[in-house]
């Protein structure tokens, strides 16, 4: 008798229902909806669309703060950013978090 144990089909069971399941949830796409209408009306600039695409691969749906956005990204000047901020937050693809005197945002 052999005691090896097949683990096969448990993985394979994890992968289809529970891992694409939870990557589903963390998928923004009701920012990326709101995001693109405003793209298609006008309102963002391209500055604006670079900085969103790249919150969207570096944080996905983790939090963030301007000053880490400002050193992560590098080429923007931090009112930008925190004009950047303010902008998509108020246009609810952005939710603010305060803590303390420190505010973290994320994607909603």
């Amino acid at each position: 008798m052999s005691r090896i144990l097949d683990t096969t089909p448990f993985v394979s069971y994890f992968i289809d229902n529970v891992l694409t399941k939870l990557q589903k949830m963390a998928e923004p796409t009701n920012a990326l909806k709101k995001f693109n209408n405003l793209l298609q009306t006008g309102e963002i600039t391209a500055k604006e669309k670079d900085l969103f695409h790249y919150v969207l691969s570096a944080y996905g749906t983790h939090e963030f703060s301007t000053k880490q956005l400002e050193k992560d990204y590098k080429n923007v000047a931090y009112a930008t950013i925190r004009n950047f901020v303010l902008k998509l937050e108020s246009k609810g693809i952005l939710s603010s978090q305060k803590y303390g005197s420190r505010v973290r945002y994320r994607l909603q």
